[in-house]
Order: structure tokens, then C-alpha cells, then sequence
């Protein structure tokens, strides 16, 4: 349903998750996003295993080498859910799920980043029970969909975790790579954002290729060995 829609197209796939598969866990990729190198699922089950209390785990509590910035994301959500929507009948869909968040000691615009994220099927059913995984197409709201799954995730009862830089495999910027792809070739990362774009995915700075071409060469490499 286009970028827009992104929120009610990640409901629909998993509806989908729950309705025809019975895995406990999802892995959820942007388009530029990519997997680098392999036992990221099974790293993935071991932290559910080993974090019950969790439901969505990824880049929460640090950037892979800064503190994280939940501002822009905070001032939405006040602006979406204020009293003049109220009285106006545009509350945002997602309010009753924010009270409960807050109650349980969310905290507004905190979120795990959705460039890649792990959400377990537990998570995932109570969002349905409490119609989360059903938003109105005219839901009021043009929160991403990172934030507006960390909110159903509290409100669900469950947890957010980190499992990403600089322990974890995940490691992710907004826009561009963190570090050459060569680096991140040669460190722990497993999956990488972004990819297509921005700073260190360009020839000059991958050996005269781009990062997605020297990951696509990496892959080939490791077929033939």
C-alpha cells in the first residue's frame, strides 16, 4: 500500500504470518536492507529464548555508535493525539494503544528502528486481540511504522530490545552504511542498512563498486568455497 500505507501493508503480511505459518519469530528487512551473512535466524530464536519478557527486538537503546533520538517521533505523536484532534474526531488510531503503552512506562517516540527488526509471534497475536493488527485505512496518522509497532508492542505487555551494534548483528544507519561495506564484511555485523544510498555505499568508498555489487561478490565468494 505504498510508504504511506507502510503500517497497514506490515499488518496485512502479519495477519498473514499468523494465519498460515506457525513460526515464532519474524524477521522484518527493508528493500535496503541486507542479510550479509547467514545465522541471523538462529541468533535471532536464541535471544527470544532467551528474553521472554521481549516481543521486538533490533537497534533500540544506542545507534551503532551514538545515542538514539526519539524528538521528531515524540512531537508527532502529541500533535496526533492532542486535544484538538479530540474534539475534531481525528484522534489518531493508535491513542488507546498509547495510553496503555504509557501506563505500562512507554515512553513517547521511543521505538525500535524498522530498517530491520525481529517481532515474535507471541507479540504479534496479542496485538491482534487488541485490534492492532487492524487499523482503518483513515487511521489519522502519519507515524512510521517502527514507532507505531513499538507502542503495540508495550501495550501488548511485552518489552523492546536491543540486540544490534555494538554487540549485536545488526548494524544499521538512517541513510547510507554505517562503515564501508569491506568493514562491515570483516566485522560481526550480519545484517546492514542502508544499502542503496548515502554515505559508504558508493564505489569510492568499496574498492571501485558499490556496497550492494561487493555484497553480491562476498555472496558469489562464499558459494564457491
Amino acid at each position: 500500500m505504498r510508504i504511506e500505507r507502510l503500517v497497514h501493508t506490515l499488518c496485512v503480511a502479519f495477519r498473514h504470518v499468523l494465519d498460515n505459518t506457525t513460526c515464532e519469530l519474524v524477521l522484518r528487512l527493508d528493500q535496503d536492507a541486507l542479510l550479509i551473512k547467514p545465522g541471523v535466524l538462529s541468533e535471532g530464536l536464541d535471544y527470544m529464548a532467551a528474553h521472554r519478557n521481549v516481543g521486538l527486538f533490533g537497534v533500540y537503546e544506542v545507534d551503532y555508535n551514538r545515542p538514539r533520538n526519539w524528538e521528531v517521533h515524540r512531537r508527532r505523536i502529541t500533535q496526533e493525539t492532542g486535544w484538538l484532534r479530540r474534539i475534531s474526531g481525528r484522534s489518531a488510531f493508535y491513542l488507546p494503544f498509547l495510553r496503555e503503552a504509557e501506563r505500562r512506562g512507554y515512553t513517547r517516540g521511543d521505538n525500535v528502528f524498522g530498517g530491520a527488526y525481529w517481532i515474535t509471534r507471541a507479540c504479534l497475536e496479542e496485538m491482534r486481540k487488541m485490534t492492532a493488527l487492524d487499523p482503518p485505512y483513515e487511521w489519522h496518522s502519519a507515524l512510521m511504522e517502527d514507532v507505531y509497532f513499538s507502542i503495540a508492542t508495550v501495550a501488548a505487555g511485552f518489552e523492546m530490545g536491543h540486540f544490534a551494534f555494538p554487540t549485536g548483528p545488526l548494524c544499521l544507519e538512517q541513510g547510507g552504511l554505517p562503515y564501508p561495506a569491506a568493514q562491515l564484511a570483516a566485522s560481526h555485523a550480519k545484517v546492514v542498512h542502508s544499502v542503496d544510498k548515502g554515505p559508504n555505499t558508493d564505489p569510492a568508498s568499496n574498492e571501485g563498486i558499490t556496497a550492494r555489487q561487493f555484497f553480491r561478490r562476498l555472496r558469489q565468494s562464499q558459494r564457491t568455497e
